[in-house]
């Protein structure tokens, strides 16, 4: 979903013909994303400076796991997921209070950071088009990480290191309660914080027939809750022990509770909201027939955001870029395929096969 529409062109950058290549490319584009470690690119003579000399206008973001100057001086130190979300802070506030510190499932560190290249590659676009002039960007997936959150790093800065958010499992710790909580059918999450009568909190209380626990000494407010949150949790898991997910998120809802169904992958393809806003797309793969696959989540009003295509093969555009922006011609392709400064797969050349 993510290289759907895009074209692959493979290139021997071990080659000196291959990197000539490149650079006569950097000519003709807007924009050079790369996610080597440091020194490949430099390595290559393709940083920054040597590709801005072809190129002014050209914007260039690096994603690496520490940043150009890599970890503590190391730029050949690699960093994956795990690590950028163990620096970042999230797996310190993931995880049972008295257990050990988990990963959230999936890469979302490594998404984290392509969205935020995304940002910072518009915003450097937008720039250009009033100076003329492109600029390099440097982006750590480990700052990345820890700029996604809203919380736990932002109060512990702004208050000395202070920490406030800590492993919780269940529940979260800032707002309480707020998590997920057990149906009779399926699990559910719920975000009911504040104190006093008008509070989520009071009308989650008035929903459970509880209106006793919103002046009760203890559930007060959110820090007090969260000191008592096995009592709290298991009066709400009581409670919920009556109902369906279903009945439970409806009499959540008349109450005005932040709530939702957690899902499984089967169940989110099949949920009404995401078939209303049309999350999935369907793709054609000559290989394979047609793909679901998750389609962009914006809505633009005079556009449409949609994945244009199936993943291309390795290679499998080489003679297409090539004839188009260095007016190649198709002998002068096979020959740099031949001589090793191109790859072309085995699965590039089937694909081209089955369209014919």
């Amino acid at each position: 979903h993510c290289n759907g529409g895009k074209k692959s062109l493979c290139v021997n950058l071990k080659d000196v013909r291959g990197i000539e290549l490149v650079w006569e490319l950097v000519k003709h584009v807007d924009v050079v994303v790369e996610n080597f470690t440091p020194r490949v690119m430099r390595n290559f003579a393709l940083d920054y400076d040597n590709l801005k000399a072809r190129n002014p206008a050209i914007v260039m973001c690096s994603l690496t796991g520490f940043g150009q100057e890599g970890y503590e001086g190391d730029v050949s130190r690699p960093c994956t997921d795990p690590v950028a979300q163990a620096m970042s802070g999230l797996t310190w506030i993931t995880g049972e209070r008295d257990g050990p510190p988990y990963p959230i499932g999936g890469g979302v560190g490594d998404t984290i950071t392509s969205l935020n290249g995304a940002i910072a590659i518009l915003a450097a676009l937008v720039s250009r088009s009033k100076t003329g002039v492109g600029q390099y960007i440097d982006l750590a997936m480990v700052e990345a990480a820890m700029f996604v959150d809203c919380v736990a790093m932002p109060y512990a800065a702004a208050n000395g290191g202070r920490t406030r958010i800590y492993r919780n499992g269940q529940a979260n710790t800032y707002t309480f309660p707020m998590g997920p909580a057990k149906t009779k059918d399926g699990y559910i999450a719920l975000q009911a914080p504040g104190r006093g009568p008008e509070s989520p909190w009071a009308r989650l209380c008035q929903a459970m027939g509880r209106e006793d626990l919103v002046s009760k000494p203890e559930f007060l407010n959110d820090d007090l809750r969260a000191e008592h949150a096995p009592e709290v949790i298991k009066i709400i898991e009581d409670w919920l022990a009556n109902f369906t997910r279903d009945e439970a998120l409806e009499k959540l809802a008349e109450a005005r509770i932040s709530s939702g169904p957690v899902l499984s992958q089967p169940e989110i393809l099949e949920h009404e909201l995401f078939k209303s806003r049309g999350t999935f797309q369907t793709i054609h793969y000559p290989e394979l027939g047609d793909v679901k696959v998750v389609g962009p989540p914006y809505k633009f009003s005079a556009a449409k955001a949609c994945v244009r295509g199936p993943a291309p093969q390795f290679g499998e555009h080489n003679h297409d870029v090539l004839e188009r922006y260095l007016k190649l011609s198709n002998s002068e392709v096979e020959e740099l395929t031949r001589s090793g400064v191109l790859y072309e797969s085995d699965a590039a050349r089937l694909r081209e096969q089955t369209k014919k």
